[in-house]
């Protein structure tokens, strides 16, 4: 008798109701850790030194008084992306733009040393005195928070937009000003006139931006007149070479000079005092002869006439005396000849 095989009821590794559970099982689970990682999404870090800006749907989030809410370093969660979106902003970080190159710096060394070059790449600006100089610029600024959302939203190329602007007030400056001005003498007035406008410029346009500082990085001639543009600037320096020894110069003969009239003022003043004293002495003199003639005349019987008349005869006898005592020759008083009486050259000489 034919027995028929019995079956057990253990699943077999091939049963395909095991393979559709098992399938599904991995299904969920990838769902699962595919929800989780998109959910995650929703943490964001914020920097020490940046600040955020979220965006949720596409509308910023702002205070109650409308300003931009500006999220400061730290650990955040929102709504997964893309319903959330988060911008960083480094507001202290000071960047750079560069208006304009130097002609020599576009030339390739390599190859031919005056090869053309491309006028994209060129900065040529014209002066008032129709000369043309290739002139960089390099421009500081810093993205303001009072106007984030100006950077942010206003414009979808502000960096360029700046620039632009940046390039027209240079060129404006410059066609306002004479080769010489532009090229050696006047790169603080460009810098300061370039700054001045570009900040007016800058909050009419709203680009969100605060202009820090304005820097002429090269002023340099086309290659092809280089040379005479050198030949003029050794020119001018030998000028104020000259010009400065000039100076120099006539300071120190206005010195010499003061110091010689000083001198003499000092000495035509101590010999007016000199003087002046010995008159007030002479006078002094004079004057106590005169009394003493009065004191004279009063003691004694002679008149005042008298005595004034001996005291200047006793004076002319003591004056001939010291004269005499100088003569080179005899004098003969009674011999009725002329009396020579020279004198000595020299008052203590033979």
């Amino acid at each position: 008798m034919n027995t028929i095989p019995e079956f057990s009821n253990t699943s077999s590794p091939f049963d395909p109701t095991a393979t559709s559970a098992s399938r599904y099982t991995g299904r969920v689970c990838l769902v699962a850790v595919l929800v989780v990682l998109w959910a995650s999404s929703g943490f964001f870090i914020v920097g020490a030194d940046e600040v955020a800006v979220v965006q949720i749907c596409g509308r910023v989030e702002r205070t109650d008084s409308g300003i931009v809410l500006l999220r400061n370093s730290g650990l955040y969660f929102h709504c997964p992306w893309p319903i959330t979106q988060v911008s960083h902003i480094r507001l202290n970080e000071v960047r750079t733009i560069t208006v304009g190159s130097s002609e020599v710096d576009n030339i390739n060394t390599e190859d031919q040393f005056l090869q053309p070059i491309d006028s994209a790449q060129q900065s040529q600006l014209l002066s008032g005195d129709k000369n043309v100089l290739h002139l960089q610029l390099n421009i500081s600024y810093r993205i303001t928070s009072d106007q984030i959302d100006d950077w942010l939203f206003g414009s979808t190329a502000g960096e360029e937009r700046l620039k632009l602007l940046a390039s027209s007030v240079l060129a404006d400056v410059v066609l306002r000003s004479g080769v010489d001005f532009v090229h050696t003498l006047g790169h603080n007035e460009i810098r300061q006139a370039v700054l001045h406008r570009l900040h007016q410029l800058v909050r009419q346009n709203s680009l969100g931006v605060d202009i820090d500082d304005v820097t002429i990085a090269s002023v340099a001639p086309p290659v092809r007149v280089k040379a005479d543009f050198v030949d003029v600037m050794n020119a001018r320096a030998d000028r104020e070479t000259y010009t400065n020894r000039a100076r120099a110069y006539e300071s120190q003969r206005q010195s010499d000079a003061k110091a010689e009239a000083a001198k003499l003022k000092d000495e035509a003043h101590s010999y007016a005092r000199r003087k002046i004293d010995l008159a007030h002495a002479e006078a002094e003199s004079f004057n106590r002869l005169i009394d003493q003639f009065v004191l004279a005349s009063e003691a004694d019987s002679a008149s005042y006439t008298d005595i004034r008349q001996r005291a200047l005869h006793r004076h002319f006898i003591d004056t001939l005396g010291k004269v005499l005592q100088k003569v080179d020759t005899k004098v003969l008083l009674d011999s009725g000849k002329q009396v020579d009486i020279t004198l000595h050259r020299k008052p203590d000489g033979p």
